[in-house]
């Protein structure tokens, strides 16, 4: 197997965050972020009202990058945000490409 490429390894490394923070929820957890700038991993939940399934910004408090994931579970009581909006309070978040192949 290939070794991996470093956007592959940016990709993965906010992935792994993603996970620590999605996995512990709805227990706060405080997850650096990937970048090392010393903000925190949040995550933003999007879908329609009634839905367990729909999207997710994991993004960084500090530098405004993150990950979108297309297709996430929404756990019970996670706020759900309807598609294409932005909560107030939440900056515009910069995604980094996504490393893998199509």
């Amino acid at each position: 197997m290939p070794e991996m490429t470093e956007a592959e390894r940016r990709w993965e490394s906010w992935y792994q965050a993603f996970l620590r923070v999605f996995e512990a929820f709805p227990q706060p957890v405080e997850v650096p972020c990937p970048e090392g700038d010393g903000g925190h991993i949040r995550l933003t939940f999007y879908g329609y009202p009634d839905s367990r399934t729909g999207s997710v910004t994991a993004w960084c408090d500090r530098c405004h990058h993150g990950i979108w994931l297309g297709r996430a579970g929404i756990p019970p009581g996670a706020e759900v945000h309807p598609f294409e909006s932005r909560p107030a309070g939440m900056p515009e978040i910069e995604l980094i490409p996504d490393a893998w192949p199509s």
